[in-house]
């Protein structure tokens, strides 16, 4: 349960700077250049976004809010230069097996078909793609659109083979 609800936006187009964000977990913080308190950013904030990566020391332009629990990211505005928040052409489309699904946990594991490391698969993705949770688990042949994550793959779509 996600108890830092934001209320009304309080700040627009903060500088800010990733002081930590754990892809897993799905939440960091942001330290404002303005020197304010440190604000929490939740995974959902990045998803309309075209970041595919958030790492330590990033700059990037937010609104903040003010949260159950202090400030916290309520928006991230997208590069001003039109350049991609990550590499391009890095992701990759692979064909696998779920190995893992933890749904209490939120997340599981796809071992590529053609070998290699374990794709990172969380429910929030498998939200975006519509994926009916009815149907997924352990043993669903997918196909999934890969990249580099923080800690090693993970997977960006996902599609039911």
């Amino acid at each position: 349960m996600n108890d830092r609800k934001s209320s009304k936006v309080v700040r627009k187009k903060i500088a800010a700077t990733v002081k930590f964000f754990d892809e897993a977990k799905g939440f960091g913080f942001v330290s404002p250049s303005d020197g304010s308190p440190d604000a929490f950013i939740h995974i959902s904030v990045l998803q309309d976004t075209s970041y595919t990566d958030f790492a330590e020391g990033m700059r990037i332009v937010c609104d903040l809010s003010e949260g159950d629990r202090g400030p916290q990211v309520s928006a991230i505005y997208e590069p001003e230069d039109g350049a991609s928040a990550g590499p391009v052409g890095m992701d990759v489309e692979i064909e696998g097996v779920v190995t893992t699904f933890v749904p209490e946990h939120k997340y599981g594991f796809v071992s590529p078909e053609n070998g290699g490391a374990d794709v990172f698969i969380h429910i929030n993705m498998l939200e975006r793609s519509e994926i009916d949770l009815e149907n997924f688990g352990v043993d669903s042949k997918v196909k999934c659109v890969v990249r580099q994550g923080m800690k090693g793959p993970i997977a960006d779509s996902l599609e039911l083979l």
